[in-house]
């Protein structure tokens, strides 16, 4: 209940109770209404800088998530871009130079990328360092990985052709390593059988009679059967590249003129056959018309075991 008010009445020496006019309890309502609405915005300015309001926070929840993001995509690009100088180091000093190939100039590795308007149209955010940074450095690692594509692309041609030039040259010996060497490339004063001095062109590998004769790299046979050169029967292989290899004396032959071998496939069996002083494999390189000393192009420290290991894996196609 409301108190009610009293004044004294001076003429009449009486309390008389106090009523204000309408006009002025209307003028004391607004003015309570103002009062409250200027206390209730202030309260809220000064809740909404400290606290803030639940939709602000949630935004400024998601800043700070998006700039952690941010950071996390910094350190991975940072990663990436230390394994694309891994690789063109390694292209720079490993592949173009095994390759005869020329090393990319640092000019063209450094050279720009794409324009600017990007970056422009970026400014003027409350995060534009953040969007700059991110969208430069990715901008550098699609440079830097073009680059490194349009050197791969010539690389791999030529790293292909090298393969399979690889698989071509003889590399390995004809006959089971521990078969004794006989007489290489040398002028012999009185040749074994014939007696006369004459060149000795290829390397002798004493074998007894029937001893498996293999491919020393893949070919195709230009010869295959009898020789009227005093190989008796024999084997002739174009590898390409410049490369033949010649296989003479043998028992008998197991491939025919125009097939395909591979390094490691059997082509004969060792013999005495043609102008021969007992049983062994005669074998010739010539690389471009020319005679070259086969001791050059196999390794002489395989083991029995190791050598035939190797053939069986080069017939079955487990290695090149």
């Amino acid at each position: 209940m409301l108190r009610k008010k009293y004044l004294l009445d001076q003429k009449e020496l009486i309390y008389k109770e106090y009523r204000l006019p309408f006009t002025q309890k209307l003028a004391r309502f607004i003015l309570g209404l103002v009062v409250s609405a200027i206390l209730a915005t202030g309260y809220g300015i000064i809740f909404k800088h400290l606290f803030g309001s639940p939709k602000e926070k949630k935004l400024q929840t998601e800043l700070e998530e998006i700039q952690y993001k941010y950071k996390l995509l910094e350190n991975e690009f940072e990663n990436i871009g230390h394994e694309l100088a891994d690789i063109a180091v390694a292209e720079d000093n490993v592949y173009r130079p095994v390759f005869d190939m020329e090393k990319i100039s640092s000019s063209f590795r450094q050279s720009g990328f794409g324009g600017t308007r990007k970056y422009t149209e970026l400014e003027g955010y409350e995060n534009t360092d953040i969007l700059l940074s991110a969208t430069k450095k990715v901008d550098e690692l699609l440079r830097r990985t073009y680059i490194q594509s349009r050197s791969f692309d010539e690389i791999i041609p030529i790293a292909s052709d090298w393969k399979n030039k690889i698989e071509h040259i003889p590399f390995i010996r004809p006959v089971n390593v521990n078969i004794p060497l006989g007489e290489g490339l040398k002028f012999r004063e009185k040749h074994p059988v014939l007696g006369s001095p004459r060149w000795h062109y290829g390397q002798d590998f004493q074998s007894p009679t029937g001893t498996e004769v293999f491919a020393t790299g893949t070919g195709v046979v230009t010869r295959a059967g009898w020789s009227p050169y005093g190989f008796g029967n024999m084997v002739e292989i174009d590898h390409g590249y410049g490369f033949k290899t010649i296989y003479g004396h043998l028992q008998s032959v197991e491939v025919t003129e125009g097939q395909t071998v591979v390094r490691g496939g059997r082509i004969g069996l060792s013999g005495s056959t043609g102008i021969s002083s007992g049983p062994h494999l005669h074998y010739e390189i010539h690389y471009n018309g020319k005679v070259q000393n086969p001791l050059y192009f196999f390794d002489d420290d395989l083991t029995m075991e190791e050598y035939n290991k190797m053939i069986n894996a080069l017939s079955n196609g487990d290695i090149n």
